[in-house]
């Protein structure tokens, strides 16, 4: 295809560029859905898919309600390409509750709920090392999908 209007050349990069986040979103909510909601077995998914893809040194947060009397797992799950990737919750104070660093590098963490209580989760890709391949001219930083799922007893 030749485009002789030249006029339409940034119009249809400009459709490309806004395009591949939607694409890249997509792919990300599909990797959530096949290999992570399967790991959150025994409990049963809330039905909130909360996933984007981030780069290495990035975070992301979000605040939860979680009700009095439910047993409740939060599950961090990233694609491979991503390494130790790592989570805190916190009061609405942003005392810690629970660090999964703390934790062996857990992806998972089980608890119950004695009130009903906002809770800021916190999940970050931490920066690559100083001698990571990342920092060498020519390379890039990695990035990846990362899902974050929250599960109750039934």
């Amino acid at each position: 295809m030749i485009i002789k209007n030249n006029k339409l050349i940034p119009v249809i990069l400009l459709m490309f560029a806004l395009a591949a986040p939607i694409a890249s979103q997509a792919q990300c909510k599909g990797f959530a859905k096949r290999k992570c909601l399967p790991e959150l077995k025994p409990f049963v998914h809330n039905g909130q898919l909360n996933s984007t893809t981030l780069m290495e040194g990035e975070s992301a947060e979000l605040v939860m309600t979680f009700h009095a009397g439910q047993q409740y797992r939060v599950m961090v799950c990233a694609q491979a390409s991503l390494k130790k990737i790592g989570f805190k919750m916190m009061d609405m104070d942003r005392e810690i509750i629970f660090d999964s660093k703390e934790q062996a590098d857990a992806k998972n963490w089980d608890f119950n709920v004695n009130a009903t209580q906002q809770i800021i989760i916190l999940v970050a890709v931490p920066k690559p090392g100083k001698h990571a391949s990342a920092n060498l001219p020519g390379t890039l930083v990695q990035s990846g999908c990362v899902a974050l799922l929250v599960g109750f007893k039934d």
